[in-house]
């Protein structure tokens, strides 16, 4: 499948994709695995990952002999404090996209980053063409730190790539490179947003951010030198699109649950249309009553 030229590759966040559907696509580019235990509202440990994350794993590299691409836990502090068993609370509201997020969580509380690692080992004993993403990467320290932990857990030979979803691991991407990573996804939401200082929402979507085509542009130069791959995920639109084009990007990483908003698939072939903004819905809830309970009961 592809759109204006771009080749796509499919994001799932829970979903349930058929073999048919899966086929259609340039394999799967992102599994956000947030969304496995926020759809539960636990957090990740032994049980849960074994229980839950296993088994969606399973299920979508079982249907695809196309690489399958994982990112471990993202989540802002208000999406961890309300999921069952997290280690740390913070009632500091803050900005949700600055803030304990992406490696950094997983370096203070490396115990269920490794809880979610032995679920993803056991997955790739049957399905090698699991691999595995660093979410909201800032520098090549970061990246070495999680692909060192990942290879200590998962094995040697398996593939660990990064997001790029920050202005400095776009503007330092030599760095990354240099550290021998060879796959990186852009993540287009929070890139756009911080570029821009502006919250994400429809507006900033549908417009042009500055400076993204010429960021864009210096990733790819960078990664194809050294024959990596660049895919940009994300909430794609036409215009992003041909800004990923003309920047030589390899892949679009399209949502599951923009498939029949962007016309690629028919709503009637896609049971699980519905799945994301329940799961979105289901976690904001849960935030208001706690902040509810919090402004009832102050400490």
């Amino acid at each position: 499948m592809q759109m204006s030229g771009l080749p796509i590759a499919l994001a799932l966040s829970g979903e349930a994709p058929s073999r048919a559907l899966l086929e259609r696509f340039a394999g799967v580019g992102l599994v956000r695995g947030e969304y496995v235990f926020r759809g539960i509202l636990r957090y990740p440990t032994e049980e849960t990952a074994g229980a839950e994350l296993e088994r969606y794993l399973s299920s979508v590299c079982a249907a695809t002999e196309a690489s399958v691409a994982y990112r471990t836990l993202e989540v802002t502090q208000a999406e961890a404090n309300v999921l069952e068993g997290v280690e740390h609370e913070d009632d500091e509201d803050g900005d949700d996209l600055l803030g304990l997020r992406g490696v950094r969580r997983h370096m203070a509380f490396p115990a269920s980053l490794d809880a979610e690692l032995r679920a993803v080992r056991r997955v790739r004993e049957r399905h090698p063409n699991l691999e595995v993403v660093a979410p909201f990467v800032t520098s090549a320290d970061e990246y070495v730190w999680f692909r060192e932990r990942v290879r200590s857990v998962v094995g040697p030979d398996v593939v660990v790539g990064t997001m790029v979803e920050t202005p400095a691991a776009a503007v330092d991407v030599a760095d990354l490179v240099d550290a021998g990573c060879r796959r990186f996804v852009v993540g287009s939401n929070d890139l756009t947003s911080l570029l821009a200082a502006r919250r994400r929402g429809p507006a900033l979507r549908e417009g042009s951010v500055p400076g993204l085509a010429r960021l864009l542009a210096h990733v790819t130069a960078a990664v194809h030198a050294v024959d990596g791959t660049v895919d940009l995920a994300g909430y794609l639109t036409p215009t992003l699109v041909e800004t990923a084009v003309a920047a030589g990007v390899d892949r679009g990483v399209v949502h599951y649950s923009d498939l029949a908003r962007l016309g690629l698939v028919d709503p009637a072939a896609l049971p699980d249309l519905g799945h994301l903004a329940a799961v979105k819905a289901r976690t904001r809830d849960a935030i208001a009553a706690r902040r509810s309970r919090i402004s009832r009961h102050p400490v």
